[in-house]
């Protein structure tokens, strides 16, 4: 595979020995006509190496009539996509040279993803998360309290990997009770804490209730940030600025960094990746897609997130003159990210069958009570003992999903449970199985029901 490293541009092999911090100037100074024109050249080059060595893209490529020869935008390949279902379907099609290490996703369908990196692309990873963090404000002296999920997600171990580049003092707590990391503020003299946004309000209401430190950063990703919170948070911890990263196992290294005050943008990572809006509304609201411009194990060209969002050419008034991104305003599936983790159908499906006396009728909502995160579980019940039937269902979540109720139980969620009469659920033909009442996310409905979406043809 050395034939690979050999035709890239010679931008990445010096790229890859920079430091943090001059990596991170050159994201901050680099014009925006060289950007283009590296970004351009990487995405040509991902195009052809992967005909050569995905089995997937060899074939889909191949099925299509599409000569990766002649492909210069991502426009040449036409309505040609990357789904989540491609992956979850056979993983290892998309392998091109040895991994190393696999992480999982969830699927829509309960059936996790697998993305496989090699040893060189984690350090890879990590040089550009670390370069992230830096504009964001991290610097050497800071010392970090990272409580990213380390089990078989990604979070964790590449925020960890980045820190240890950027020479910073840090502990790896993992997702632990919050109340551990905040026992340990004063010991070690935290001043930047890393986390799920749901974890880090947790976090937030012991310092409120306890008393806090002053704080530098606070640095969530995985989930959507409330509004709401990142005031409060800031007036907690003494002048603690709120930032987040928009990132996942599909990824890898972060594509989306809030380097300023502007809570609702992210500002982009337009050398490692090539983002694009797919079938947008009036407003440039759509659908964000992908293609990984430098991994070489599982590159994934044009791959759909099914997160809906728009792109902002102008440059931002802080400065920087990448591209940018709105905040999240929702999902095409069905997957909902709450609670601290990724949930989907499949997984109430499985807990409330094992109930006895509840109908198949059920529909789970996502609302914030102030800016605590509430899992509102409606069920139809044929059964009289309320209360026992609340147990049942809490019991059947322990023992089917302990990681779901290791959240609830160090408090990232509240969790209530209300039985409904048989028949009382379903209005209509189909009844809506998960629904997020936490932002808004009214313009993203109309996004996914626009005419001649997927969506729309399955309305009703």
């Amino acid at each position: 595979m050395k034939g690979w490293y050999l035709t890239l541009n010679p931008v990445d092999f010096f790229a890859d020995q920079l430091s943090p911090a001059a990596l991170a100037r050159i994201y901050q100074t680099t014009p925006q006509w060289v950007v283009a024109r590296l970004r351009a050249q990487r995405f040509r080059q991902v195009v052809k190496y992967v005909s050569r060595h995905s089995e997937f893209y060899r074939q889909a490529f191949q099925d299509r009539g599409i000569d990766p020869a002649k492909v210069r935008t991502p426009a040449d390949l036409g309505d040609f996509y990357t789904m989540p279902e491609d992956i979850i379907a056979d993983p290892k099609a998309f392998i091109c040279r040895a991994p190393n290490i696999v992480f999982e996703s969830s699927g829509t369908s309960g059936k996790n993803k697998q993305i496989y990196y090699d040893q060189h692309e984690l350090s890879q990873i990590a040089q550009i998360d670390a370069a992230g963090l830096r504009v964001m404000g991290l610097r050497s002296t800071d010392r970090v309290a990272n409580a990213f999920d380390f089990s078989m997600w990604i979070p964790g171990m590449l925020v960890h990997n980045a820190l240890m580049r950027t020479r910073c003092f840090c502990m790896a707590f993992g997702k632990v009770d919050p109340l551990e990391v905040y026992r340990r503020l004063k010991q070690y003299e935290f001043n930047v804490i890393m986390g799920e946004p749901t974890w880090l309000i947790r976090l937030t209401e012991l310092a409120e209730e306890h008393g806090s430190v002053p704080m530098k950063l606070l640095i969530g990703g995985a989930e959507e940030m409330p509004r709401e919170a990142i005031g409060w948070m800031n007036r907690v911890w003494q002048g603690a600025k709120v930032r987040m990263c928009y990132g996942s196992v599909e990824l890898g290294s972060g594509l989306g960094y809030q380097p300023c005050d502007e809570p609702d943008v992210y500002h982009l990572d337009d050398t490692d990746f090539y983002s694009e809006i797919i079938e947008p509304d009036s407003g440039g609201l759509g659908e964000l897609v992908f293609t990984t411009l430098r991994r070489t194990v599982m590159p994934l060209v044009r791959y759909r997130m099914r997160d809906i969002t728009r792109l902002i050419p102008e440059p931002c008034p802080c400065g920087l003159k990448g591209m940018r991104m709105s905040r999240l305003r929702g999902r095409r599936d069905e997957l909902i990210v709450a609670s601290g983790g990724n949930l989907y159908p499949l997984l109430f499906e499985n807990i409330l069958r094992r109930v006895e006396g509840l109908t198949h009728d059920w529909q789970v909502v996502f609302k914030l009570d102030g800016l605590r995160e509430l899992m509102e579980i409606n069920v139809e019940s044929l059964r009289t003992d309320d209360q026992q039937v609340r147990r049942d269902i809490q019991q059947q979540m322990r023992l089917q999903y302990p990681d779901l109720t290791k959240n609830l139980d160090i408090g990232i969620f509240d969790l209530c449970v209300v039985l409904h009469p048989p028949g009382s659920l379903r209005h209509d033909r189909k009844l809506k199985r998960m629904i997020d009442q936490r932002h808004d996310y009214s313009d993203a409905a109309a996004v996914s029901a626009a005419p001649g979406s997927k969506e729309a043809a399955h309305a009703g």
